[in-house]
C-alpha cells in the first residue's frame, strides 16, 4: 500500500465512523446506562431507542428489595422532575425532544415497586418459622458446627 492508499483509507474509515455514530445518536440504536445521584441516592436505568428501559431502573439494587423499592419511589420523582424541567427550559435540536419525550414517558409510565420487607407485625410462631428456615438455609450454604447448633436452637423452637 502507497502512503496515498493509507490516507485514503483513513479517510474513509473516519467518514464511516463519523456518520455511524451520528446514525447511532438520532436513532438511540445502542443502549445507554446511567446513574445519576438524586436526593442522596443513586438512580441506576439504561435506555435505548429513547425510551428507558423499566427492568433496568435501580438495578443496582437488585439484591435489597427495600433499597430498590426505594431507590424506584425516588426515580418516578426524579422522571417527573427531568420532564419538568425539560418542559420549562426548551433548547433547540434535536436530542431536546428526544430527551423530554423519554423522561415525560418514564414519569408517566413507570410504576416505582413499593415493598418493605420486616419481622414485625409477624406472630410469635411466624417468626420462630422464618427464624428456623433462615438457620436451614444457613446450614446449606455452610454446615459448619455453629450453623448446625445454629439451627438446631431455632429449629427446636417451632417444634
Amino acid at each position: 500500500m502507497d502512503i496515498f492508499e493509507l490516507v485514503f483509507a483513513s479517510y474513509l474509515e473516519a467518514v464511516s465512523n463519523s456518520v455511524y455514530n451520528e446514525l447511532s445518536d438520532i436513532r438511540g440504536i445502542e443502549v445507554q446506562a446511567q446513574v445519576v445521584t438524586y436526593n442522596d441516592l443513586e438512580i441506576s436505568y439504561s435506555y435505548q431507542l429513547w425510551k428507558i428501559q423499566t427492568n433496568s431502573i435501580c438495578g443496582i439494587y437488585d439484591r435489597d428489595l427495600n433499597a430498590k423499592s426505594k431507590c424506584s419511589v425516588s426515580a418516578k420523582s426524579m422522571f417527573g422532575e427531568m420532564c419538568s424541567y425539560l418542559q420549562k427550559n426548551p433548547k433547540p435540536g434535536w436530542q431536546y425532544s428526544k430527551l423530554k419525550n423519554m423522561y415525560c414517558s418514564a414519569a408517566t409510565n413507570y410504576k416505582p415497586i413499593i415493598a418493605s420487607v420486616t419481622l414485625e407485625g409477624k406472630t410469635n410462631s411466624e417468626k420462630k418459622r422464618e427464624e428456623c428456615s433462615i438457620a436451614t438455609l444457613r446450614v446449606m450454604q455452610s454446615a459448619s458446627a455453629a450453623n448446625l447448633a445454629a439451627k438446631e436452637k431455632a429449629c427446636k423452637k417451632t417444634n
